[in-house]
């Protein structure tokens, strides 16, 4: 809960630390980063303000000579955007992946992304490189839900 105590952390231990999946702007990505308190940053492009937001947080973070490697596990259209953004940062590092071009993942995309050697490789059709099939995704209408996170008084999140 404490960034300064995240700094003091990461340089007491030889052991990377990736962090900033609940970080949402780039003022807390910048405090994170000048406090030394990780090794990898890792920033969800659905949750930061978009490419945009992400590519400036990768900014900051390369002057920091900190890698990234970008939460994402929402779905094959997160990680379109991530393969993007991977694509375009010098400090990319690793991508979080799981399972989009297998089905049932895949198929709400026309052209699910393509893995190859290990890798993701970066679609060249235009915009992120992907484009949904309207009618699989009308197969799958949302399901309202409602997330218990546990919180404390302050609003915090309380993870266990």
């Amino acid at each position: 809960d404490s960034i300064q105590r995240m700094g003091d952390l990461q340089r007491s231990i030889p052991v990377p630390i990736a962090t900033g999946e609940r970080l949402h702007t780039i003022w807390e990505f910048n405090e994170l980063l000048a406090a030394g308190g990780c090794r990898f940053i890792r920033p969800d492009v659905c949750m930061v303000g978009g490419l945009t937001h992400a590519k400036k947080i990768a900014a900051i973070a390369e002057a920091y000579h900190v890698g990234v490697i970008p939460h994402n596990p929402l779905s094959p259209v997160s990680t379109a955007a991530c393969v993007q953004l991977d694509a375009c940062i010098p400090n990319f590092a690793l991508q979080e992946y799981t399972g989009e071009d297998l089905p049932p993942k895949s198929t709400i995309l026309k052209q699910p992304l393509v893995r190859e050697g290990g890798y993701l490789l970066v679609p060249n059709r235009p915009g992120i490189g992907v484009e949904l099939d309207m009618d699989v995704v009308r197969a799958y209408p949302p399901v309202a839900k409602v997330i218990a996170t546990p919180l404390h008084e302050d609003g915090s999140v309380a993870d266990w």
